[in-house]
């Protein structure tokens, strides 16, 4: 039995300083609090298991309630684009954060005009291993595990109880 895949969606936007129109795709990406560790290490230098330890002893000083931040973004890589993502929660309550529809129009889809629901855009996954080495990725190839879109935190005991063998 083969896996059904999802029909990759276009959608259009037009910028709101130009008014330059354009189409492309668009995937949204998080990051956990501090899981920019592996900027340091390579997956040849260091496996997912041992950097997720490592970024575990990071994180549990950081945040003794164990709840860790998640940040999201949208990416249009056709177009270069990449900012914050609209309506996540604010972890800076104190300064307001510029995201994209700051700078874009709300996207419509390409072949039907309906506005994007953005809780439907894909989640990028993020790999730790010899072919990918992806920012933050040695967490999921570590777990198995990546958030739901927009999801503002992650319980640390959970994540470490997800744990594969590596």
């Amino acid at each position: 039995m083969t896996k059904a895949t999802k029909p990759i969606k276009t959608w259009k936007v037009r910028s709101l300083r130009s008014g330059y129109e354009w189409e492309g795709i668009l995937v949204v990406f998080w990051e956990a609090s501090l899981d920019p560790i592996s900027d340091d290490y390579t997956p040849q230098e260091i496996t997912a298991r041992r950097l997720f330890e490592q970024w575990v002893k990071k994180v549990h000083k950081k945040y003794p309630n164990d709840l860790l931040p998640l940040h999201w973004s949208v990416e249009c890589r056709e177009h270069g684009l990449f900012e914050y993502m609209p309506f996540q929660f604010s972890h800076f309550a104190d300064r307001p954060r510029e995201d994209f529809l700051t700078f874009f129009t709300w996207p419509l889809n390409s072949a039907t005009g309906e506005r994007l629901n953005w809780l439907t855009l894909p989640v990028a996954d993020k790999l730790w291993n010899s072919e990918r080495a992806d920012k933050g990725g040695f967490i999921q190839e570590a777990t198995g595990w990546k958030p739901a879109i927009l999801q503002p935190y992650v319980y640390l005991p959970t994540l470490v109880s997800a744990l594969q063998v590596c």
